[in-house]
């Protein structure tokens, strides 16, 4: 492990299962809670060092619980492969740049590993992680079956884990097989072949995933895990509960999930808290694939209110952990006498979680939980990078490197086109990416009106390097799914439908070919006119024909399921690719496109059915 010292080797080599970073039991917030009954929400500790070398209540063992159990939990959530991402972060409302890379989140954990050795001379850390450790992700991970991540995962001694809704993208079996190390296929690329297949040694627990043949949870895996934790003498147990979200038929496709159902999460929760607590464990942490996010010290999302549902059904739960993902946002804060914790996304950061179990109750008597950024060697020289880990990632980036650096096309600037939407909901590089599909459909003789896609699935800005050049990683790295792209005809009125359901699904639409304004705000917002690109307005009784991706079209949560298909292109990775080729081969530079698709227009009266939009001239 590069330079992990033999102690700390010895100390992850001890270890039976990791465990995400969490939040903690605060002391008045538990007595608050178990006087009264009502569930509050509270900040929890504020963020305001990058290391935990740096953070005051890490840096000595607290006299008060001298006779208490010491025991830290290291986290991460939603690394999607994302091997040698770096980027922006916002933790506690500051701005972090040039974060990430997993060699560099490997060295940040062994550093507050050793750390917590020092202070406590105990060995009782756990590693852990929220689920969607693949899927979505680069190609120096995709184009080895994810088996790199794994790899990485192995070495960093994530010992417990759970599901997200990116395990199932090619089919629950393949992620296993991952996991476990397994040889691929027949029919796998001979680049993936030839990759060693090695398991993870890392245990997936899950309790509400469960087979519809029998009720079992799928693979052998396990609803909850219990570990021993030691000091003075004295021992107590741990319980691990592992929650996949609800939202996972939305979020994949029907094949991937058809033999599962999902159950309601906290309902699940407090089922298996009660069985541990039959059990004699009482210090619970749970593992969920449910986001929460923490902006100017409030905290919301799925976490919160699935802990407020736990507190309500079971409000003696001994659940003081709670680890956060799905929504890769910044998390710290108290929910009733729990601590909820997520660490953004894609190697950015990681949680650390300190504090004690009391020996004589088993629960916990405190617990303090902090995010850190994964700082850069240049921001951080004194942090080295885990040269075990870095190997990973070289080697991996080697084996791809013919198909990931091949130049495809031309920049305008060397600026990278930005991911990130504006408060209108358009993203430069997702309206880059309809821009290309509806090109793309016309060239191959299938032409289209309009083309539609979920912000979702567009993953990564598109980035340029000095020259200007684009690599095929790069674009691979936008529209990594291969989602097929179909051709579908609608109505317009359906059209409007589909656009005004983007905003009740909280599930933005970028688009191509039209235009609009709108009326509100969030999931209140609706269309009032709708133009083509051209100024043209929609006629709500017309037939029209759009691009939109397979997912989307067997997706309930949209308003695209039922339409007829009139027409199918390739996967979306490789249209995408096409286009910027295409533009190259016509001596043309890629840019981003003008926002200038959605535009509000308060107190307006939203499109009614069999109406049709007046016309609006767009601006030049």
């Amino acid at each position: 492990m590069g330079a992990t010292s033999h102690g700390l080797q010895k100390a992850l080599l001890s270890l039976l299962v990791p465990m995400m970073v969490t939040g903690g039991l605060g002391n008045l917030t538990t007595a608050h809670a178990a006087t009264t009954g009502v569930p509050i929400t509270a900040p929890a500790q504020p963020d305001k060092y990058r290391t935990a070398l740096s953070e005051p209540g890490f840096q000595t063992a607290q006299r008060q619980y001298r006779r208490d159990i010491p025991v830290q939990f290291l986290g991460i959530n939603d690394l999607h492969g994302g091997l040698d991402n770096t980027g922006m972060a916002w933790i506690n409302n500051v701005k972090y740049d040039g974060v990430g890379h997993v060699s560099r989140l490997a060295a940040y954990l062994n550093q507050a590993q050793r750390q917590f050795l020092r202070v406590h001379h105990s060995l009782n850390t756990f590693r852990l992680q929220a689920g969607d450790m693949v899927g979505a992700s680069p190609a120096n991970s995709s184009l080895l079956a994810h088996e790199p991540t794994m790899h990485a995962l192995r070495a960093m001694h994530f010992q417990l884990g759970t599901l997200g809704n990116h395990e199932f993208d090619r089919g629950l079996g393949e992620f296993n097989r991952i996991l476990t190390g397994g040889r691929p296929g027949a029919d796998a690329d001979s680049v993936v072949k030839r990759y060693p297949h090695r398991a993870t040694r890392m245990q997936e627990v899950v309790s509400n995933v469960v087979r519809k043949s029998d009720g079992k949870q799928p693979y052998g895996y396990q609803p909850y895990a219990i570990r021993t934790v030691r000091a003075h003498g004295r021992s107590a147990k741990i319980g691990f509960i592992g929650i996949e979200t609800t939202d996972l038929p939305n979020l994949t496709y029907p094949r991937n999930y058809k033999d599962y159902r999902v159950l309601d999460e906290a309902e699940t929760i407090a089922k298996y808290d009660k069985l541990l607590n039959k059990k004699g464990v009482k210090a619970v942490v749970v593992m969920a694939h449910t986001g929460a996010g923490t902006w100017k010290g409030k905290t919301s999302g799925d976490a919160v209110n699935i802990l407020q549902k736990v507190n309500r059904i079971d409000p003696d739960n001994n659940v003081g952990l709670y680890l956060a993902a799905h929504s890769h946002q910044y998390a710290n804060a108290v929910v009733g006498k729990t601590r909820v914790v997520q660490a953004l996304s894609s190697s950015r950061a990681y949680d650390d979680t300190q504090g004690y179990i009391n020996p004589r109750t088993g629960k916990f008597s405190t617990l303090e939980t902090h995010v850190y950024p994964v700082l850069s060697a240049q921001d951080d020289p004194l942090t080295k990078t885990n040269r075990r880990v870095d190997r990973i990632v070289r080697d991996a980036n080697r084996r791809v490197a013919g198909k990931i650096n091949a130049v495809i096309g031309t920049a305008a600037t060397t600026a990278a086109i930005d991911q990130t939407s504006d408060q209108n909901g358009e993203s430069p590089v997702g309206e880059l990416v309809v821009d290309g599909q509806l090109y793309e459909a016309k060239r191959k003789g299938q032409p289209a009106d309009f083309a539609l896609t979920n912000t979702g699935g567009v993953r990564s800005k598109l980035v340029v390097d000095g020259q200007k050049h684009i690599t095929w990683g790069a674009a691979q790295a936008v529209q990594p799914f291969g989602n097929v792209l179909q051709i579908i005809e609608m109505t317009g009125q359906q059209v409007v439908d589909a656009l005004n359901k983007q905003y009740s699904a909280k599930g933005a639409l970028q688009v191509a070919g039209l235009r609009y304004t709108y009326t509100g705000k969030g999931q209140q917002a609706r269309v009032v006119r709708v133009t083509k690109t051209d100024g043209t307005p929609l006629d709500l009784q017309a037939k029209y024909r759009v691009v939109i991706n397979d997912f989307l079209h067997t997706n309930a949560k949209y308003g695209f399921v039922g339409t007829p298909v009139v027409g199918s292109l390739a996967s979306d990775t490789d249209v995408f690719v096409q286009y910027i080729q295409d533009m190259q081969a016509a001596g043309k530079t890629i840019a981003a496109p003008k926002a200038d698709r959605k535009t509000p227009q308060p107190n307006a009266t939203p499109v009614t059915s069999l109406t049709v939009a007046p016309v609006t001239t767009p601006a030049a």
